[in-house]
């Protein structure tokens, strides 16, 4: 009782941080499309949707979420007005968005 051994211990860290979801949407010009990735999300079902600057909604797809958290989608933006964009993911545990400029 009382020697330093007493204070040790082994085992499996129980704190370990979960990964960061990975979250990207962006405009190319060459195909006028949004392309959009996503990575370790939780969740089975994902949507995705388009919002002008004023909040109104322009675009909104439903899509699988693929084993290990993965979405990979595309928006056509043909007949889309240039302008400042809004793409949110949504699942049934998580929100993310991001600006696009077309």
């Amino acid at each position: 009782m009382g020697s330093p051994c007493d204070t040790l211990s082994v085992g499996v860290d129980d704190n370990v941080p979960e990964q960061e979801v990975f979250f990207q949407a962006w405009y190319n010009s060459e195909w006028n499309m949004i392309h959009v990735n996503a990575s370790k999300l939780k969740g089975n079902k994902a949507t995705l949707r388009l919002v002008d600057v004023e909040g109104r909604l322009v675009y909104e797809k439903e899509t699988g979420v693929i084993a290990g958290g993965y979405v990979t989608s595309e928006i056509n933006m043909q007949g889309i007005a240039k302008g400042m964009y809004i793409v949110n993911l949504l699942t049934e545990k998580e929100y993310l968005s991001g600006k696009v400029m077309k």
